[in-house]
């Protein structure tokens, strides 16, 4: 989307102080996530979008230290102009609101006479470009831009009270002190405005908590202009869920479908195919070239990414994958951390750990476990196997229940795992062992049912198992004794 800077001089309030009772979580509410990404996230998102060089203050309460810590590792906002403010006891947004305008960050606003946008950190749905329409600028005569929008079920939003149906905006009554009467409205507010910063500084001193809940209401500004003559704009907004709040885990669910059924509709047509859109969940951060078949109850997160005619099965769970272009991770494959080369095939039921990779062509099949293992081109590990801390070169053939013996409680070179080498177009038969730290050389063999303690020199053939004894009749006696 192309959206055109506002050149006024703005600044930007978000509101992530709150306790967030209903959540039931230790987890600050704004760092709870949908998309692959905390709340405030989603918002902060929005406004640098619309306004990359705006001075942008967050009020911290509850879990400052965890909000402040995570909003600064993210390299995304490193070059924005960020503040925190904290708010040390959480009595209602104009308190919050109050704490962010008497620090030097709203002094700064006061002072160059700036229009300031105040929005939730819970609401990660909004768009930017409701951001950007926000900051339009206020006429002389107004003080302050309110979002309101109209909801077929209003409860727990507050209700906007006018001059008449159509009139003039009078004030905002917050559900617990509405009447009956002004339950009905079903005109909300969306706890977003922009305000001058003069009249909010000033009316933000004029507040009262003599209300239901005794906290500081950021929306009784709005009376506060109407008794002052200054007008209130009002900007309707159609689209209901962009304003989706989230105060409890039920919602977050609500707001995590809604935004998961974004990305893949937005990955859909972009060329990428979903079998079942409703049961497919895919991160922002996830990157789609075209011809990607996604089968249902595939769940891609983080910084995945899926190459070019990729297929991705039923039931597969991508974390931070590289996908090559025609590869096909089977049904039921889990992976983390991992790059899967061009025209692979992992699974079904295959598990990459971290730091694992797949070569082109390479095959590694049903029940196979990898982890930091580099797995050659074309090479086929086929099935029942774990390799781990494990160097596989190019066309090896790896039979059925292989193992990689990465442990023995030793600690060599600063390491407690050692590492398996195997060279190039290596065949190691069935029910094999390798002893780590241990060599296989280029073209070797490996008997079936072998297990290797020493290294194997290239084009050697490695036979490391008890001689066979057959007892004539032995049978017979022992089931004699039973």
């Amino acid at each position: 989307m192309l959206v055109t800077h506002s050149k006024t001089p703005s600044g930007v309030m978000i509101l992530a102080a709150g306790l967030g009772k209903r959540m039931r979580s230790e987890l600050p509410k704004v760092l709870h996530e949908i998309g692959g990404e905390p709340l405030i996230f989603h918002v902060l998102s929005g406004v640098l979008e619309s306004a990359p060089t705006a001075p942008v203050c967050i009020v911290v309460g509850h879990g400052r230290e965890q909000v402040e810590s995570r909003v600064l590792a993210d390299p995304r906002f490193a070059k924005a102009d960020l503040t925190f403010v904290h708010q040390p006891e959480q009595k209602g947004t104009g308190h919050a609101a109050r704490c962010a305008m008497d620090s030097q960050w709203g002094s700064r606003m006061t002072r160059t006479q700036s229009t300031v946008l105040v929005l939730p950190g819970d609401l990660p749905l909004i768009p930017a470009s409701l951001v950007q329409q926000m900051f339009a600028p206020l006429a002389r005569n107004e003080a302050v831009r309110l979002l309101t929008c109209e909801l077929t079920d209003p409860t727990g939003y507050g209700r906007i009270v006018r001059r008449g149906k159509q009139g003039s905006v009078l004030r905002i009554v917050e559900e617990k002190d509405a009447s009956a009467r002004e339950k009905l409205i079903r005109e909300v507010g969306a706890s977003i405005y922009s305000f001058k910063a003069a009249f909010l500084k000033a009316g933000l001193q004029r507040l009262s908590n003599k209300n239901a809940q005794g906290e500081y209401y950021l929306t009784d500004l709005i009376a506060q202009a109407a008794r002052s003559g200054k007008k209130t704009d009002v900007l309707r907004w159609s689209h209901e869920e962009d304003l989706r709040g989230v105060n409890d885990p039920w919602e977050l669910a609500q707001a995590g479908r809604i935004l998961n059924q974004r990305c893949v509709r937005a990955s859909a047509l972009r060329g990428v195919r979903f079998i079942d859109p409703s049961t497919t969940w895919v991160d922002l951060t996830v990157e789609f070239d075209e011809g990607v078949v996604v089968h249902p109850g595939a769940i891609l997160s983080g910084s995945t990414k899926i190459g070019r005619g990729a297929v991705i099965g039923p039931r597969v769970v991508l974390e931070d994958v590289e996908v090559g272009a025609g590869a096909n991770v089977k049904a039921g494959t889990i992976a983390q951390s991992s790059r899967i080369g061009d025209g692979a095939q992992v699974g079904p039921y295959a598990h990459l750990r971290p730091e694992s990779v797949v070569g082109e062509k390479a095959k590694i099949g049903n029940f196979v476990e990898l982890k930091k293992s580099v797995i050659g081109d074309r090479t086929s590990v086929a099935h029942l196997s774990y390799l781990g801390d494990a160097t596989v070169g190019k066309d090896v053939n790896i039979g059925c229940g292989f193992v990689t013996c990465n442990f023995d409680g030793r600690v060599i070179d600063g390491q407690r795992k050692h590492r398996t080498v195997i060279g190039d177009n290596v065949f190691l038969g069935s029910d094999c062992q390798t002893i780590a730290p241990v060599r296989i050389g280029d073209g070797a063999y490996v008997a079936s049912g072998s297990t290797i303690t020493e290294d194997v020199e290239p084009e050697a053939l490695a036979i490391a198992r008890s001689r066979q004894v057959n007892k004539p009749g032995y049978a017979r006696k022992l089931k004699g004794k039973s």
